[in-house]
């Protein structure tokens, strides 16, 4: 009889249909939405196997990327999400956007967080969030120079500097720009255990996440002063830098040299393809048709260690104050003040 119920438990436990993956999606504004914002979270996630992850905008158009130029195509509407999946999503990104303020995006979050998602901002995308007033009565944080004027702006949220992300409730808000890798580990950590964060940062080249940040370490002083307007005032030294992709590219490589060399000040950084081109975990990214008929640079795609290698490669270009001067801008520990 033993032998005939475990012999029963098997076959009843191959027979049951797999639980389904959590679905993330990551919210996109076709009119800009910044770079590693949202490519950052898609990469990591997708990367791991264990979540179902989507772009979602309210239309199909192409989503701009911000900086850089290049677009990115979300993989459904907001209506083909309700139509598919009408208990909605299970976690929500929020990244940084142009547009700050819109109401029926804001009813969206709204919706989505009173229904019991989990939602989770990127950098200025806390600025969404609070728009939407969702961070009323919380802790959070955000971008090192959004604090001033947020704390304005949004007086019932508790804004601190002194961590990359910060939970409360259900809701997460990350600091700047950089945050955007350790706080989708920490988000993979919590949906599908520490295991498959570890094998997935592994694969991807990036350290454990850590929550600690100097955030007070993160100002514009003299010196960044001084780079930004160097490199502006030499506008007869502007570079155009091609960024090159391939099918099957690497997105966390391709979202970090996009942004960090359009920080620079003196060089605007430019997917080159001929048309659509898929990435390693399906996103489908698009060239500027505006783009020049030549280039002054070729930024190459990187492997593990994106973002370091991005500075490395500026510093080489540049000199390292805009090294330094991109970081700060990404609120990486290579640009904080003390480090210059």
């Amino acid at each position: 009889m033993r032998r005939l119920a475990i012999a029963l438990a098997a076959w009843l436990a191959l027979a049951a249909p797999a639980a389904a993956r959590p679905l993330v999606v990551i919210l996109a504004d076709a009119e800009g939405t910044e770079t590693t914002d949202l490519i950052a979270p898609y990469a990591i996630l997708a990367e791991s196997g264990a979540v179902e992850v989507k772009v979602v905008a309210a239309s199909a158009k192409l989503v701009r990327l911000m900086p850089g130029m290049a677009w990115v195509a979300p993989h459904m509407t907001l209506a083909e999400l309700a139509r598919t999946r009408p208990e909605g999503p299970d976690v929500v990104i929020v990244p940084a956007m142009h547009r700050v303020s819109d109401p029926a995006r804001a009813a969206w979050l709204r919706a989505q967080a009173h229904g019991g998602a989990r939602v989770m901002s990127i950098c200025d995308g806390a600025l969404v969030l609070a728009g939407a007033g969702l961070l009323d009565g919380r802790r959070a944080t955000t971008h090192w120079n959004s604090h001033g004027p947020a704390a304005r702006k949004y007086p019932k949220v508790t804004w601190r500097r002194d961590s990359r992300w910060i939970t409360d409730g259900s809701i997460t808000t990350t600091a700047g720009v950089s945050a955007s890798a350790p706080a989708s580990l920490a988000l993979l950590a919590d949906l599908a255990g520490e295991g498959v964060m570890r094998d997935t940062a592994r694969r991807m080249g990036l350290p454990a996440p850590d929550p600690r940040h100097a955030g007070e370490d993160f100002r514009l002083n003299g010196a960044g002063i001084g780079v930004a307007a160097g490199n502006v005032l030499a506008f007869w030294r502007r570079d155009d830098v091609a960024v090159t992709l391939s099918p099957g590219f690497d997105e966390l490589s391709f979202a970090t040299v996009l942004d960090g060399w359009s920080r620079t000040y003196r060089s605007t950084a430019w997917a080159v393809a001929a048309s659509g081109v898929t990435s390693r975990r399906g996103l489908v990214v698009y060239g500027d048709k505006a783009r020049p008929a030549r280039f002054d640079r070729e930024a190459p795609l990187p492997g593990g260690g994106a973002m370091e290698a991005m500075f490395g490669q500026i510093r080489s270009a540049y000199g390292e104050p805009t090294a330094r001067f991109v970081a700060l801008q990404l609120e990486h520990p290579y640009g904080a003040v003390s480090a210059w």
